[in-house]
């Protein structure tokens, strides 16, 4: 018999002789597995990822075994004794919190009783399995009910030496589907594992039986484990999720995709932004918070946050009250801080921009409950307003060369973008934001460097401020009133004929997007002409209110609805109200969305059907809305420059 058998056999016979002693407590212990499966039958794929984190492996394959069976394998750490031990005892674990493991509960393996009737574990040279039937035989019990599953290893056998732990898992018939699939968020604070694989098996040398051991612990595709013959695994994967870190980055590719996050640190916080519409997607605009693996909590910010975070029971919610959470939500607040107050790097331009399209802060403050949004928007206005940046709020547009001219030391060109004026003025109450006084700021820099779009605001601005409040202008200022005044209009002079007389024939526009954007300022007339020139059959419905702005047939003869969105960029949200939602649901496919993205030459018109499933969509309670993200990835481009 070889040592890591005999270890197993003696804790078998240990726990046996505890239950003639205390039969009473493993009925209990039974009873306790039954309120684990009401609380963690959803979190299991999560907690057995965050035991092979833990173990140090780096890859980890889930294979669908059909029949309600699957195989979890990892190229970690082998079990030793006292991880056998660890596994058949109730919340006992040999991990300690706020070490280098992410867990310390002793509950991960055991949220296995949520959906299983039978875990069959090999590792470190031996095989047992956790079977409610074989267990009350040894126990000589005749109630298997009265028995815990994950109590008693029973089917002790020696099994090939091999690196990391697989275990198969005999799904209970009410939690056959329970694996599912796993959200790709839970592999961007691990430490160790850089592959999650889940599909179907294809040949037969990726199952793997007493005297066939499995190959697939390791993800490689050419790997193979010691002591184990080189067979190569096969695989047809359903999810395939590759983690590329370091320091300051997080790259997720899921297949074709790719999600980028860049990471800030502060005491006990990690912060994860979004440098993508695919990380934004996956992050929400309300932002995520995690104890390592994402709970069900935001934070009202587009940013995943995670810390050793208290949690409830159940794995999903933080604890706000601990004083550790409470931790981990400052020191994210001082880390988003020191980046938001350091413009030119391109991680607090992108936080800024982040912030003026994410939801209004002044929402999440005065939130009744003490949340994590509420907890960590406090933190961040007691930051920006403790150390102020060196820039200021503008309560008028300005363009990037103003940026430059005004704030020498840098500011975030996003603050000052015409599309976020509304949202810049939330930030500034939210972040206690300094605003400008452009009658200093003139005596400090030569008008003449500024844009002339900012010239003309200013010139109307201090305009209206001497109307209506009696201000005595500057000779500075008083240029700029001059400059904005609108020359006087001249008539043209009707010929005999009573017609205007045209002295130069205008020129005939020509058919592209950017000419018909020209003649139209209306996103919905500019695309209801250009679709026709398609072959399209539309006419113009948006002053009737009806949901959508343009109806009649695609050039199939098909009907169509279609109702017309204007954005910036392909990465930019656009929102639906509910009752664009409503008839876009009852027509799935009849209802479209023209999307017209930019302006002039480099403007495309693109075509999305929001019905797909696979769609990301948010639902935005501040409005009502559904806002729409990573969407570009799905639309057809009917209509570039």
């Amino acid at each position: 018999m070889t040592a890591p058998v005999a270890a197993v056999v003696a804790l078998r016979d240990t726990l046996v002789r505890e239950h003639a002693q205390a039969p009473g407590l493993f009925r209990e212990i039974a009873r306790m597995e039954e309120l684990l499966a009401d609380t963690y039958r959803d979190r299991v794929p999560y907690e057995l990822l965050q035991n092979s984190d833990d173990a140090g492996s780096t890859s980890v394959v889930v294979e669908d075994l059909g029949e309600g069976r699957f195989r979890w394998s990892n190229d970690g750490r082998s079990l030793d004794a006292a991880d056998v031990e660890a596994l058949c005892r109730s919340a006992n674990s040999t991990k300690s919190r706020g070490g280098d493991s992410i867990g310390y509960r002793g509950i991960g393996f055991k949220s296995l009783a949520a959906i299983a009737s039978r875990i069959d574990v090999r590792s470190s040279g031996v095989r047992f399995a956790f079977d409610r039937s074989a267990a009350a035989a040894l126990l000589g019990e005749p109630d298997e009910n009265a028995v815990p599953l994950i109590r008693i290893p029973a089917e002790v056998h020696p099994d090939a030496p091999a690196d990391g732990v697989a275990f198969t898992v005999t799904c209970r018939p009410d939690a056959a589907g329970a694996r599912g699939a796993i959200d790709p968020l839970s592999a961007l604070f691990l430490r160790n594992v850089t592959r999650i694989r889940i599909g179907t098996p294809t040949t037969a040398s990726s199952s793997y039986t007493a005297s066939s051991p499995s190959p697939s612990a390791s993800a490689s595709a050419s790997a193979s484990l010691p002591g184990m013959a080189p067979v190569t695994p096969s695989m047809s994967a359903h999810q395939d999720i590759r983690v590329e870190r370091d320091a300051s980055r997080v790259v997720l590719r899921l297949g074709a995709d790719e999600a980028a996050f860049a990471l800030l640190r502060h005491g006990s916080a990690t912060v994860a932004v979004p440098l993508d519409a695919r990380a934004l997607a996956m992050t929400g605009v309300r932002g995520r918070l995690a104890c390592f693996l994402p709970l069900q909590d935001e934070v009202g910010l587009p940013v995943v946050v995670s810390g050793d975070i208290l949690t409830d029971p159940s794995r999903t919610h933080a604890v706000t009250a601990d004083e550790s959470t409470r931790r981990v939500l400052a020191d994210a607040a001082r880390a988003i801080a020191e980046r938001l107050r350091s413009p030119g790097d391109p991680v607090s331009e992108r936080l800024w921009q982040l912030a003026l399209d994410g939801e209004d802060l002044r929402s999440v403050m005065v939130s009744a409950t003490a949340s994590a949004g509420k907890l960590l928007v406090t933190s961040l206005r007691d930051e920006m307003t403790g150390r102020r940046p060196t820039f200021a709020h503008s309560p008028l547009p300005l363009e990037p060369q103003d940026v430059a001219v005004i704030f020498p030391g840098g500011a975030p060109a996003a603050l000052y973008e015409p599309r976020h004026q509304a949202a810049a003025r939330a930030l500034k109450a939210v972040l206690g934001l300094r605003s400008i006084d452009f009658g200093t700021a003139l005596a400090e820099v030569d008008p003449a460097a500024l844009s002339e779009a900012l010239r003309s605001r200013l010139g109307a601005y201090f305009g209206e401020l001497a109307r209506t409040h009696g201000r005595k202008l500057t000779e500075a200022e008083r240029r700029l009133v001059q400059e904005a005044a609108p020359p006087e209009r001249t008539r043209a002079a009707p010929d005999p004929a009573g017609e205007i007389r045209m002295t130069k024939a205008a020129p005939r526009p020509d058919g592209s997007l950017a000419s018909v954007l020209k003649r139209w300022r209306a996103a919905e007339l500019a695309a209801k002409e250009y679709l026709n020139q398609l072959g399209w059959t539309l006419r113009d419905v948006s002053a009737q209110n009806v949901g959508y702005d343009l109806e009649g047939t695609d050039p199939r003869g098909k009907s169509v609805r279609i109702e017309v969105k204007k954005v910036d960029r392909p990465d930019a949200r656009f929102a639906m109200t509910n009752n664009e939602m409503s008839l876009m649901l009852t027509e799935p496919g009849g209802y479209l969305l023209a999307i017209v993205v930019g302006d002039g030459r480099h403007a495309r018109l693109m075509l999305l059907d929001p019905s797909r499933d696979d769609l990301p969509r948010e639902r935005v309670c501040r409005r009502w809305d559904w806002e729409f993200t990573d969407w570009s990835r799905f639309a057809e481009t009917v209509a570039d420059g």
